[in-house]
């Protein structure tokens, strides 16, 4: 059973999600308590591969609790993934190829763990957001439409 904590709400509208994957992520206590009391941004983050096969994520901001201010504790830290040596490796071979990059769709609670689910993906140009919005609306007024209908 996964608990959806946090999703980024843009990802569909600015990207084409191509391939989906789950991953853990090393978190320290501070972050996780953060996390439970929902003090995090995940709107502008991503993922960059290194060369020596370790993945981090960018751009992922927990903010302290009060209570725990703490001069030494970094807001926007590089946190590794845990990924699968294959899955690394094709992420790495794709996010090569222009116009792919690697970003942050959720955060969810699956059991005692937090994963992060990370999609390979690509951007979207200005033409395809305005016929995603229109088609949004057609779908909207044809269920609207429906629902007369029945009455």
């Amino acid at each position: 059973m996964k608990k959806y904590i946090i999703k980024n709400k843009k990802v569909y509208y600015n990207y084409i999600i191509k391939k989906k994957f789950t991953a853990g992520i090393l978190l320290k206590g501070w972050e996780v308590k953060s996390i439970k009391k929902k003090n995090i941004n995940i709107e502008n983050s991503y993922v960059k591969i290194e060369k020596n096969n370790n993945i981090y994520i960018i751009g992922f901001k927990i903010k302290p609790l009060i209570n725990n201010i703490n001069i030494f504790k970094k807001k926007n830290r590089k946190i590794k993934i845990l990924l699968k040596k294959k899955e690394i490796n094709y992420l790495y071979k794709k996010n090569k190829i222009k116009g792919f990059t690697i970003i942050v769709i959720s955060l969810i609670l699956k059991k005692p763990w937090y994963k992060i689910i990370i999609g390979l993906s690509k951007g979207k140009k200005k033409y395809n957001k305005k016929n995603f919005i229109l088609n949004k609306e057609w779908k909207k007024k044809k269920n609207i439409n429906k629902n007369i209908d029945l009455y």
